[in-house]
């Protein structure tokens, strides 16, 4: 019998881009977030030809793959690192190897195959679906190169393209799809067959892949699906999402789908929008005063860089009373004093139009009192009075700083009053 002389695995690796060492133990101990963020930087300089993570011995690039038994990450030499570094890996298996050797030598399965063509002919059958634009296993020529994707259209007047995701696939393979597209302004969605949330709470690392690049959604196809797209004449899809460290699942149509920045879509988002989060945060830090100075100054940082105010000068928004301007608003939204020791919504407006600074709002807050439902208190005639006196005063519109800051901070209030607005004419 030979023996087998046991691999040594590696132990610590440097990030090039910070110098910072990384463990073994830190990387197993990353939560998923973390480890997808890492996962893609590596495979990404990979892709480039670069290094991003090297060998602390050797100082050869390394990537960090999952462990097939554990599911643990670990850290693995790529091809043409020394044999003799003490932390050797032994010669991983190319991604071309490993693709060309998923179905014996065959493009593709004969069920890949048969789900494309359904996915096509759903395409075709929903109406917002740019007729003729369906087209199924074709190369796609860019600028920045070609790609065949497994079914493309024009769908809601946007193009988008459907891959889907049967077997394993490898993680160069996933970025250099995602990347082609977002660089072509195509949208993407993967798909995959059937999906049965694992009993054990963990994905193969192929599927966590496009599970992160749906923001923690994964969309699957099955018979049901099917039946509902045929008889809507709408495709239907069914969408999975971690919850409560449990899988819930539910059924989406294409068309109601939040499309992201990068090109790709979630039915749940995996955490509150920025302006829902902001306020929030907002709120706790809020003291018997108003905002608590320190929480204030990090959060106005990170509101003038939100709504880009030249230089990210914080100072201009001091200069504008956006702190008074937020609590207000926030008053308006809630039906009572938010920041404020006054004892109703009249003089919450009365101590904040007082201010000559701050007449320069006017106009904007007495919109925002109407779109909240809060118009009878402009007829006080305290209030009134001093709407009036502020019409001597150059209002601030959607353009200024202010009103950015109000369009950030509440886009569903303005956007339902643009919604009413379009029903109306």
């Amino acid at each position: 019998m030979v023996e087998t002389v046991p691999r040594r695995t590696i132990k610590r690796v440097v990030d090039l881009s910070s110098m910072h060492s990384i463990s073994s133990d830190s990387l197993i101990a990353m939560n998923g977030d973390d480890y997808q963020v890492l996962r893609r930087a590596a495979t990404r300089a990979r892709l480039d030809r670069k290094a991003r993570y090297v060998c602390a011995k050797c100082g050869h690039a390394v990537y960090a793959p999952r462990e097939a038994r554990t599911g643990q990450p670990y850290w693995k030499h790529h091809p043409g690192a020394p044999q003799n570094c003490p932390w050797w890996t032994g010669t991983p298996v190319s991604v071309d190897t490993i693709s060309a050797q998923q179905f014996d030598g065959a493009q593709e399965s004969p069920l890949h195959a048969k789900i494309k063509h359904i996915v096509g002919e759903l395409l075709t059958n929903d109406r917002r679906t740019v007729a003729g634009s369906v087209v199924v296993d074709e190369y796609l020529i860019h600028e920045n190169g070609r790609r065949r994707p497994d079914v493309r259209a024009i769908y809601d007047g946007t193009p988008l393209v459907v891959e889907v995701q049967l077997a394993t696939t490898q993680i160069p393979i996933i970025v250099q799809r995602e990347d082609f597209y977002e660089m072509a302004s195509i949208r993407l969605m993967w798909l995959t067959w059937n999906f049965e949330p694992p009993t054990n709470g963990r994905l193969l690392s192929s599927f966590e892949d496009i599970f992160y690049s749906h923001d923690k959604n994964l969309f699957s196809m099955d018979d049901e699906t099917i039946a509902l797209s045929k008889e809507k004449q709408e495709v239907v899809l069914r969408a999975f999402r971690m919850n409560a460290d449990a899988w819930r699942s539910k059924l989406v149509t294409l068309s109601g789908l939040n499309w992201l920045d990068g090109g790709r879509a979630n039915a749940v988002p995996s955490r509150p929008p920025w302006h829902r989060d902001f306020l929030s945060r907002w709120r706790g830090s809020l003291g018997e005063k108003g905002t608590k100075w320190k929480e204030r100054e990090v959060l106005f940082s990170e509101l003038a860089a939100k709504v880009e105010v030249p230089g990210g000068d914080v100072n201009e928004l001091h200069v504008l009373d956006v702190d008074a301007l937020i609590n207000c608003m926030l008053s308006l939204v809630d039906g009572r004093p938010v920041g404020s020791r006054q004892q109703n919504l009249v003089e919450v407006l009365n101590s904040f139009l007082n201010v000559e600074r701050r007449q320069r709002h006017t106009r904007l807050i007495r919109t925002f009192a109407q779109l909240t439902n809060r118009e009878a208190l402009l007829d006080v005639e305290s209030v009134r009075k001093k709407i009036v006196q502020a019409r001597a005063v150059a209002q601030d519109d959607r353009q200024s700083v202010s009103g950015k800051i109000a369009l950030a901070l509440f886009p569903d209030i303005f956007s339902s009053a643009r919604r009413g607005a379009s029903t109306s004419s």
